[in-house]
């Protein structure tokens, strides 16, 4: 029987076939549910329905009329349930009758149709499936859930799979060690394949009773049950985890095993769940592993090198990560608590303060002898711990990073040494090979971080600050930094060949050089050594370029900005003007020696055998001294009066002081036969004193009361020309100090095989410790208003500011011309509050006010 809701309107369009039109879905179906619209066969004669009428359910009987009509006649029936025949129909009624009787039910049926699928069952579990009717059992199992017998069913279901896991667990407890994985393979394999039979049968039961009653499906219940009471069973549980463990240690070992009984193995955990993989195998396995692994790096790190120990250690690494996936149903790549965190912290965290420190093998000496393949590994195997092992410790690179910055720091302060030797005089440093040195130790480490640590971004900053740290440390690195790029710009020898440069050696050279210069703290007086050195290259014309002065310019330009270089640019920019005027003062002298002939005045504009080269300078720009007085030789007293009422007759309001000291001048001598002597200006002044051939000897005092040169200046003179290696004059006591008793007489004798050559003045390359301290309180004085206008900057901007604050902001401001101490920014600070520019506030004197 069929239930239906709603109303049936039969239509009998053939009294052989009647028709039954229906507007409702079937609550129970039978096969394929119908579908509105519909039309189900009615057999002739009488059927059976059960009809809603009226709201009550009941079973009626209808009858239809037999051999009624001719082919296009139509009969219409409406149910009896009290309705009338529908509006415009007319026809006979077909009458639905109620059963007399209910039909019996079958009180058998459940224990009959159990005992036909769990003996279906066994036979599949027995391998016996093959005359087994699967459609006949699944409507077994159909009917079952369909009559409300469900429960039952889950229930004799759930017993029989779980004698079966029961004697499967006996079966293979009584199996010996060498066939028991294979044994438990093989039945697990089988008891999958049954089960998905199973399922099979059962699955209308799947469908509705599981999900109603939130129950286990087949198929699951089984892989626990297994689980459970075979799997989990204590005597088969710990035999099958102490293979599983002996059978890795054995790969471990170098021995062979078979990886797929393994990986089935822990497969079939994993697919129990991932609890059960987890608490049954993997904690062990990890345990197992962590203690493997203890005992054998402690062991080859006490007998084997750290190079040896690292690559053992890549070794064992990708080993364990082979076996990992190819044996067992772990995820390598894990995070915290992982097998690789736990064999990389055995193998690696626990041993890199000892590999870094390890004597003869460790980080320093891998440096020293530069082994990059061996910093290389160890680079690679330190980055795998990102945390630190312990409290108090560091990450992997971490420590090879202060570990390489602390050597660096060894190596750098032993290049920089200090300002003072043991005696505590000034310590004698050779420019050039300390600048050498520190370029040659930066690209050493710049190739080292390339090749062995991938150019690691935090690696470069530390070595970077290292180098800030010990370069600053000697306060005359800015003067030998200067120094240096000097020497390279005058084209002079390489340190390392002692052969002249080429102009892209010469670059190369001044762009490592401003590496050193990224690194000082103190810029201003880099800058204020830069300019003297430049000055003295362009009033000498011995720069080897202009393109590359002019290149460095630049550089330092977009290094520190456009007020570093300005004065710089400055200068360039007065050589090429007075270029401009020195072609018109020939012009100038040219015109007065043609008038001169009709001139009653013959010295005017008369420069006789002098020919005079000036180079009109801009106060500003320029590192001029205080202006020294000299007694200069009547020929070029002369001319240089020539020079200056020419200048003023064209820059009317100007005024004109002659800087001695930064001049040269080219000499035509005649000793055994004519030299052309190039020298700086006060040798030629001093030299001219012996140009009289009455002149047979001079003292010191005589000289110096006669030429008025500075005695620290004429000391230096005397020593280039009678004690260096062109000895124009000769000195009586010889010795290489000279002293104010000393004698000097003209060296008739003096010979070269050069006829021309250049005098140069003796240590006037580096300052001493006086000119040091004078130039170091020069500096002091033009900080000052520097400070004072970057603490105006901050507090008009700010107005109101605290001490602390303030001092760090104007730090910051000053940091890329040079750091000033907070002891000097405080004095400053009450100079502009005497000055009115700030004011404490009232209440809180570590607070300023900006006053408009």
């Amino acid at each position: 029987a069929v239930r239906w809701k709603g109303v049936l309107l039969l239509r009998a369009e053939d009294t052989r076939l009647p028709l039954c039109e229906f507007w409702a879905v079937s609550e129970e179906p039978r096969g394929v549910a119908p579908q509105r619209g519909a039309v189900c066969g009615l057999g002739r004669g009488q059927g059976t329905r059960e009809v809603k009428t009226g709201g009550t359910l009941e079973r009626a009987r209808i009858s239809t009329g037999a051999g009624a009509g001719a082919a296009g006649s139509r009969k219409r029936a409406v149910a009896d349930s009290g309705m009338s025949q529908p509006p415009g129909k007319k026809g006979p009624l077909v009458m639905i009758h109620a059963f007399k009787n209910p039909p019996e039910k079958d009180t058998e049926m459940v224990s009959r149709s159990w005992d036909k699928l769990s003996s279906a069952i066994l036979k599949i579990f027995n391998e016996e499936a093959g005359e087994l009717s699967f459609e006949e059992l699944y409507r077994t199992g159909y009917n079952m859930v369909l009559h409300k017998h469900g429960d039952r069913l889950y229930g004799h279901v759930e017993d029989l799979l779980k004698e079966r896991s029961q004697s499967i667990c006996a079966k293979v407890e009584a199996d010996k060690d060498v066939t028991f994985l294979g044994t438990l393979k093989r039945e697990w394999q089988d008891h999958k394949r049954s089960l998905r039979m199973v399922r099979d049968i059962l699955m209308y039961m799947d469908r509705t009773f599981v999900k109603q009653h939130s129950k286990k499906p087949v198929y699951d219940m089984g892989v626990h049950l297994f689980c459970q009471h075979c799997v989990r069973a204590p005597p088969v549980k710990s035999r099958l985890i102490s293979l599983l463990l002996s059978k890795i240690e054995e790969e471990r070992a170098g021995m062979k095993v078979d990886r797929d009984l393994v990986k089935n193995s822990t497969q079939m955990l994993m697919e129990m769940g991932k609890d059960v993989f987890h608490d049954d195998f993997e904690v062990p396995f990890l345990k197992n592993s962590e203690d493997f692994y203890r005992i054998e790096s402690e062991n080859f790190i006490n007998s084997n090198g750290c190079p040896e120990y690292l690559l053992k250690v890549e070794r064992r690494l990708a080993e364990e990560q082979d076996r990992v996936t190819a044996c067992l149903s772990v995820d390598y790549n894990a995070g915290e608590g992982g097998i690789k965190q736990v064999v990389e912290h055995e193998l690696i965290g626990r041993h890199m303060q000892t590999l870094i420190e390890k004597e003869g093998s460790g980080l320093v000496w891998l440096l020293e002898n530069r082994r990059v393949e061996d910093l290389r590994r160890m680079f690679d195997l330190f980055s795998r711990i990102h945390q630190p092992p312990g409290p108090g410790q560091l990450s992997g690179l971490d420590l090879i990073e202060n570990r390489m910055a602390e050597h660096v720091m060894v190596k750098g302060r032993e290049i920089v040494g200090t300002a003072t030797d043991t005696s505590g005089h000034e310590a004698k440093v050779d420019h050039l090979k300390y600048v050498s040195d520190l370029l040659v130790l930066k690209d050493q480490y710049d190739q080292l971080i390339k090749d062995a640590f991938k150019s690691e971004k935090s690696f470069i900053n530390k070595l970077h600050k290292t180098f800030e740290c010990f370069i600053n440390q000697n306060p005359r690195s800015p003067e030998y930094i200067s120094l240096a790029m000097d020497n390279h710009l005058r084209g002079g020898k390489s340190q390392r060949s002692g052969a002249g440069q080429s102009e892209e050696q010469v670059e190369g050279m001044l762009e490592k050089a401003l590496q050193m210069f990224r690194f000082l703290s103190e810029k201003d007086v880099f800058e204020r050594y830069y300019k003297q050195h430049l000055a003295k290259r362009l009033l000498s014309d011995r720069s080897q370029s202009s393109d590359t002065e002019q290149k460095v310019i630049q550089m330092l330009k977009s290094e520190c900005g456009y007020q570093f270089t300005a004065k710089l640019e400055g200068m360039f920019k007065d050589i090429n003007t007075s270029k401009t005027i020195q072609e018109q003062y020939r012009n100038h002298v040219a015109q007065a020696g043609t008038a001169r002939t009709d001139s009653a005045d013959s010295t005017e504009g008369s420069t006789g055998s002098v020919d005079l080269v000036a180079k009109v300078l801009t106060t500003g720009y320029w590192p001029t001294q205080q202006a020294v007085q000299c007694n200069m030789p009547q020929e070029i007293d002369r001319v240089c009066n020539v020079f200056k009422r020419f200048y003023l007759a064209q820059h009317n309001g100007r005024q004109l002081t002659w800087q001695v000291n930064m001049g040269n001048a080219d000499v035509n001598a005649r000793y055994d036969r004519k030299y052309l002597i190039n020298m700086p200006t006060y040798q030629m002044v001093v030299l001219l004193l012996f140009a009289d051939p009455s002149t047979t000897a001079l003292k010191f005092t005589d000289i110096e009361e006669a030429t008025k040169i500075p005695t620290i200046d004429l000391k230096r003179t005397m020593q280039s020309l009678a004690c260096a290696q062109f000895r124009l004059l000769t000195k009586d006591p010889k010795s290489k100090e000279v002293s104010p008793t000393d004698k000097f007489t003209f060296n008739a004798s003096f010979s070269h095989k050069l006829m021309k050559f250049k005098v140069s003045s003796i240590a006037n390359s580096k300052e001493t410790s006086e000119e040091v301290q004078a130039s170091r309180s020069k500096i002091n004085e033009d900080r000052n208003p520097q400070i004072d206008a970057a603490v105006v900057r901050v507090m008009k901007t700010r107005r109101v500011m605290d001490h602390n604050l303030l001092i760090a902001e104007v730090t910051k401001q000053l940091q890329n011309r040079f750091v000033p101490e907070p002891l000097v920014i405080k004095r400053r600070l009450e100079g502009l509050i005497d000055r009115e520019f700030l004011q404490r506030q009232k209440g809180n004197m570590k607070v300023y006010e900006y006053l408009a």
